[in-house]
C-alpha cells in the first residue's frame, strides 16, 4: 500500500484548525461559508448574525495552525509570506489572520490585516513590502471566545459600514457652517431672515441624521438632535426665547456638531492610532 496517496500530516493540522476556528466562530453566532474555488489565501467567509438575523458584514479568513501551544505571551510572532499582506491590503472586506494551537482547541487568535499593516507595520517596518515574508505579532488579547475580543470582532465586521456612514455624514456636515452667521446682531436679524437660515441648516442635520445609523452613538454628539430640535421650534415660531437669541444657541450648537466630525475623523488618521 505503500504507492497510495498519502495526506502530509500539515494538511492534517490546518484542517484542525479551521474547524476549531469555525467552531468557537459558530458558538457566537456566525455562519461559516466554505470556498468552492481555489485558495489564494483565503480559508473562510465569516458572517455575523445577531439575534439570529442576518448583518450582511463580512470577514475573510486565513487560518493557520501549530501544533505547539501558543499561548502564556502577549504578544504572539507568526511569520507570513508578504504577498499574503500585499493581499489582504487589496480588500475593503476586513481580511483576519487567525492563528490556533491543536494542542489547545480553545488557544485561537485573531489579528486584523488591513489595521496592522496601516497602523503598526508601515511604521515599524516600512521596506516590509520587500521582504519575502514579515512576522506580524498578533495580541493575545484578541482571544476567540473573550467577551471582549468578540465585540471587538464584531466591531471591526462593521467598520466598512462605518467607512461609508462617516463619509456620507462628513459630506452632510462639511459646509454646515458656511450659510449660518458669524455674527449676530439683534437690531438686524428679521423673521424671514431666521427661518431661510434656519431651514437650510435643517436639511443639513437632517442628511447627517440619515447616514448615522453605522456609525457608534458614542461618536454622535447629543447636539445633532437638540439642534434640530431648536432649528424645528424656531420655524414654528415655539422658541423660549427671543429670535436673536434662539439663532445665537442653534448656531452654537451647529458649531459643535460640524467639529464634531473632526474627532470621528482621528479613527482614520494613522498618527493618531
Amino acid at each position: 500500500m505503500s504507492n497510495m496517496p498519502q495526506r502530509p500530516s500539515s494538511h492534517v493540522v490546518d484542517s484542525k484548525g479551521c474547524i476549531f476556528v469555525s467552531e468557537l466562530m459558530i458558538e457566537e453566532g456566525w455562519v461559516a461559508r466554505d470556498l468552492s474555488e481555489r485558495d489564494y489565501g483565503i480559508d473562510k467567509i465569516y458572517e455575523r448574525f445577531e439575534d439570529e438575523r442576518a448583518t450582511s458584514e463580512l470577514i475573510v479568513a486565513q487560518i493557520k495552525t501549530t501544533e505547539k501551544p501558543i499561548g502564556g505571551r502577549r504578544e504572539i510572532p507568526f511569520s507570513l509570506d508578504t504577498k499574503t499582506l500585499l493581499y489582504a491590503e487589496m480588500f475593503a472586506v476586513p481580511f483576519l489572520l487567525f492563528y490556533c494551537s491543536v494542542s489547545d482547541p480553545r488557544a485561537c487568535y485573531f489579528v486584523w490585516l488591513q489595521e496592522y499593516i496601516r497602523i503598526r507595520l508601515n511604521y515599524e517596518k516600512p521596506g516590509w513590502r520587500n521582504q519575502g515574508t514579515n512576522t506580524i505579532y498578533i495580541p493575545n488579547a484578541n482571544a476567540l471566545g473573550d467577551d471582549k475580543a468578540m465585540k471587538h470582532l464584531c466591531f471591526i465586521a462593521s467598520f466598512p459600514k462605518f467607512k461609508e456612514s462617516w463619509a456620507n455624514y462628513y459630506i452632510s456636515l462639511a459646509d454646515l457652517m458656511y450659510d449660518l452667521p458669524m455674527h449676530i446682531v439683534e437690531d438686524e436679524i428679521d423673521e424671514s431672515y431666521v427661518r431661510s437660515v434656519v431651514a437650510g441648516a435643517i436639511k443639513k442635520l437632517d442628511r447627517a441624521s440619515a447616514t448615522r445609523s453605522s456609525i457608534p452613538d458614542f461618536l454622535i454628539p447629543q447636539e445633532l438632535d437638540s439642534a434640530k430640535r431648536l432649528g424645528e421650534n424656531i420655524l414654528n415660531g415655539d422658541c423660549d426665547n427671543d429670535l436673536a437669541h434662539s439663532l445665537f444657541r442653534f448656531v452654537g450648537e451647529c458649531n459643535y456638531v460640524r467639529n464634531s466630525i473632526d474627532l470621528i475623523a482621528l479613527n482614520f488618521d494613522d498618527s493618531y492610532q
